[in-house]
């Protein structure tokens, strides 16, 4: 015989024995309720008989609660009071067996609670639904914004880059003869070479597969998925316009071949000085520079460095009653982004660069995918075609705070 079967046929006996002590403890009531009309109160031997059976009812009721609750043990000074406890300290059972009243009753009520933690497994309360997704930060896009672009019709961007010029520009005069004449010799010849520099369009683009009920039910859901695979596409455009490293598909980004900082002076204590240095480094050769990329850790380095004098809270360059990304420094445009290297820096001029854009970035949805029809699944794609062209590499200084 199984446990099972076992409980049931055990509760079935202590319901028969509660019952048959219930008609027991009614019969002594009466009894003692005829002695109070006969005697004019209860006599002591019918006390005794109905405490007895009252407790004896309590007893089969605590086993019957025994037996629904197997397996659970409390401590006696944590255990639960029983029903049968609870009837022979009730004050209608006092009453009765005092002659006050012909019977007693004593009603309980199941205790309907919500449990805690809250969960999902609640079906009497309805979780409230907060509309929409939140999503990680997203970020802010700088590069793009700052980098002229045109449209090209091609899959590869040519242009032609000067590769030397020799100037040899001067007076007209004959510099062999110690009394030069001026007329009628032989002017100054300069010369200048060109290369041919080219550039491949590069794809960047992912996708997500959702299925087609999904779409159809949800097309807030669709939206979504379509808006955050667009920001993945700007995010890693964005990285790779400035890291990107020209092989295996990727863009060549405005970090890549271009010029090493050299220290020009020997005055150098801070981020600060380092900038104004390369700015110097820039203008020797004859550029000037126009903005420069940081990341957010040293650029809040450079805002809130103080002057170091004892008491002097004065910051240097940052003013707390401006925004953060107010202000230049040196007269660069300060490009903040995560995609710059912590302690490295990027400064240059915005015209010795170009974006070209074979195909803007966009949101497509196809059952066109592998077995996508069969089962009923839509990729969702976002995808663009670029170029970033760098005319000058010298326009460019890249190194080390």
């Amino acid at each position: 015989m199984s446990e099972s079967h076992q409980v049931v046929l055990e509760r079935a006996d202590l319901e028969a024995a509660v019952m048959k002590a219930n008609d027991r403890l009614e019969k002594a009531i009466e009894t003692a309720q005829g002695q109070a009309k006969d005697a004019g109160s209860a006599a002591n031997e019918a006390k005794s008989a109905i405490d007895a059976l009252a407790k004896k009812a309590a007893d089969v009721t605590d086993r019957l609660i025994a037996l629904e609750q197997r397996g659970v043990e409390m401590p006696e000074s944590k255990r639960q009071e029983s029903i049968g406890d609870m009837f022979v300290k009730s004050e209608g059972c006092r009453a009765m067996v005092e002659g006050r009243q012909s019977r007693a009753r004593l009603e309980t009520k199941t205790a309907m609670i919500n449990v805690y933690p809250a969960s999902s497994v609640q079906p009497l309360v309805q979780g409230d639904r907060v509309q929409g997704i939140h999503t990680t930060p997203t970020r802010r896009w700088t590069l793009r914004d700052i980098l002229p672009s045109m449209p090209t019709n091609s899959n590869l961007v040519e242009f032609t880059r000067e590769n030397a010029y020799t100037n040899n520009a001067g007076p007209q005069r004959d510099t062999a003869s110690p009394l030069a004449a001026i007329e009628n010799v032989t002017k100054p010849e300069s010369a200048i070479t060109y290369t041919l520099a080219t550039v491949p369009v590069v794809t960047l683009a992912h996708f997500i597969p959702i299925s087609k009920q999904l779409m159809n039910d949800s097309p807030m859901l669709a939206a979504y998925i379509g808006g955050r695979l667009m920001y993945g596409l700007k995010l890693k455009e964005e990285t790779q316009l400035l890291l990107g490293l020209g092989t295996g598909g990727e863009i060549s980004g405005l970090q890549v071949g271009t010029t090493a900082y050299t220290v020009e002076s020997p005055q150098l204590t801070n981020e600060i000085d380092i900038i104004r240095d390369a700015i110097t480094q820039a203008q020797v050769a004859e550029y000037s520079p126009n903005f420069i990329v940081l990341n957010p850790a040293d650029w809040d380095s450079i805002q809130r460095r103080k002057t170091g004098i004892s008491g002097d809270e004065t910051y240097v360059y940052g003013n707390p009653h401006e925004s953060w990304a107010a202000s230049s420094v040196w007269g660069l445009t300060p490009i903040v982004t995560n995609s710059q290297t912590a302690g490295k820096f990027l400064l240059g001029d915005t015209n010795a660069a170009m974006i070209f854009d074979r195909e803007q970035a966009s949101v497509e949805a196809s059952f066109e995918d592998s077995v996508n029809f069969q089962k009923n699944m839509v990729t969702i794609r976002a995808e663009e075609r670029l170029a970033l062209a760098k005319f000058r590499l010298e326009a460019f200084i890249y190194g080390s705070l």
